[in-house]
């Protein structure tokens, strides 16, 4: 004798809103997009390097200002220097997460490139105004 359990849908029960024997619809990513996340991580610490390198350089602008340039100056360099490699390891841990769920994942390689870049110069902006 089987009875349904005593909360919830029974276990053979369509659900809600779908068609009884289809199978769940569940987007999958295309081969392009997992080439493109694939390139786009693999090209962005070029970029994060090159970013790296101007936020060094950009040290140099801060001699006019002598040993105290200020609080937003001191701010300035480090988030030039390593921000674009922290929203490089969040995006790319993001997106191999959304590869192994074979889930589109270019989108969000992209993201992490606008915010990296907002981030970025807003940096160049504070330090530059900062120095004068």
């Amino acid at each position: 004798m089987s009875h349904a359990p005593p909360f919830g849908v029974p276990p053979n029960s369509p659900r809600p809103g779908s068609r009884p024997g289809a199978a769940p619809q569940r987007r999958q990513g295309s081969p392009a997009d997992k080439a493109i996340t694939i390139v786009l991580i693999c090209l962005a610490p070029l970029v994060c390097l090159g970013t790296s390198a101007w936020g060094f350089f950009s040290v140099m602008a801060t001699a006019s200002c002598g040993s105290d340039c200020g609080a937003a100056v001191d701010t300035a360099v480090p988030l030039m220097i390593f921000s674009p490699w922290v929203v490089w390891l969040i995006v790319t841990v993001w997106s191999i997460v959304h590869l192994s769920r074979r889930r589109p994942a270019a989108w969000v390689m992209l993201l992490g490139l606008g915010v990296a870049t907002v981030i970025y110069v807003a940096a160049n902006v504070v330090l530059f105004t900062g120095v004068g």
